[in-house]
């Protein structure tokens, strides 16, 4: 029982954790100490230990000697790199998706489209509202590729880039650009073909890459991202 207990514990300490670091629209220079952390949390000092040791292997903070412990920071070309990694595992998923996908799910993957109405008007559907929609349209597709190490290191993927906080639909006017992008996903997962639906995720997240690397010539300061969005478009 009390291991049980101790597991709890860590968990709580790991999601509350990750979930400030990786949510917040705070500062993202914020100093994770220990001793505040545990009265915030109302639990003690171990459990954060635990929570801090599992949240720096996964890079999602950083440890500063003689300053302390941060929020990691993600850099520009980290951030493309993980999209890079991205095209390739969601562009599996896609294909293995194939294999399970049901007419059910189709018309559940066109009806989270769908429910966006008037999606490029940006007075008409908000960016949290879209975005989450996107975010869904993925994780359907991740999760009907059946492969729970590949949707493992996928969520993994999605942790970093949310920690980056960058609204890639307003920066890069891409809200027609990715519907019609997801259209063409389900076209080819609805004719149940395999190559075409890996290709045409992979052409998906191609397009965003560019489209963000277009941006960064103008308008980013190419050091590291920190531009305050609660959601990111996947």
């Amino acid at each position: 029982m009390r291991n049980n207990k101790n597991t709890n514990l860590n968990e709580y300490a790991y999601e509350n954790l990750k979930s400030t670091i990786i949510d917040a629209n705070g500062p993202k220079n914020i100093l994770l100490n220990e001793r505040i952390l545990s009265k915030k949390l109302k639990i003690s000092r171990s459990p954060i230990k635990n929570a801090l040791s599992r949240l720096k292997q996964e890079g999602l903070i950083t440890v500063v000697p003689r300053k302390g412990i941060f929020p990691a920071q993600i850099c520009f070309q980290e951030y493309l790199t993980i999209l890079t990694v991205r095209e390739v595992l969601e562009g599996l998923a896609a294909r293995l998706a194939v294999e399970y996908i049901s007419d059910a799910k189709i018309k559940e993957l066109k009806g989270i489209l769908e429910s966006l109405g008037d999606f490029p008007d940006i007075n008409k559907v908000n960016h949290d509202t879209f975005a989450l929609a996107n975010v869904n349209f993925h994780k359907e597709i991740l999760n009907l590729s059946n492969n729970k190490k590949l949707i493992q290191t996928v969520h993994g993927l999605y942790d970093h880039l949310r920690l980056a906080k960058l609204r890639t639909i307003e920066i890069t006017g891409r809200r027609s650009r990715s519907i019609n992008e997801h259209n063409k996903i389900i076209q080819a997962l609805e004719k149940r073909n395999a190559e075409d639906a890996e290709i045409s995720m992979r052409n998906h997240i191609k397009a965003l890459k560019k489209d963000i690397e277009n941006v960064a010539k103008i308008d980013f300061n190419k050091s590291c991202l920190f531009l305050g969005a609660n959601l990111i478009n996947l």
